[in-house]
């Protein structure tokens, strides 16, 4: 059986915001969520960004909503099941950032 993630508290939110600062907080139409938006030095280093991102969704089972364009990546992050910011948002920009070297 899945665990149910649990909401990230404001103070959660706000550790994420200072902790890793390329990560945004939005709301909209009452849903909130994190955006990431980066350009790198080109398209090989921005589809190797993605790649890492690839791997990391599929080992955590959740994924982000992707843009990207030549060197600039986009993302939109929250917990779709429950229309919030979770844990498992948490889990994943944790995982991805710490296991980049950009």
């Amino acid at each position: 059986m899945r665990e149910i993630p649990k909401d990230l508290t404001k103070v959660e939110i706000q550790n994420i915001l200072h902790t890793y600062e390329d990560w945004k907080f939005e709301t909209k139409d009452g849903i909130s969520f994190f955006t990431f938006s980066r350009e790198f030095k080109d398209f090989k280093e921005a589809f190797g960004f993605i790649t890492k991102l690839a791997l990391v969704s599929e080992s955590l089972d959740h994924h982000a909503e992707i843009w990207n364009v030549y060197n600039k990546v986009q993302l939109k992050l929250f917990t779709h099941e429950s229309n919030s910011l979770t844990t498992k948002d948490r889990d994943f920009i944790t995982k991805l950032m710490d296991t980049q070297s950009i």
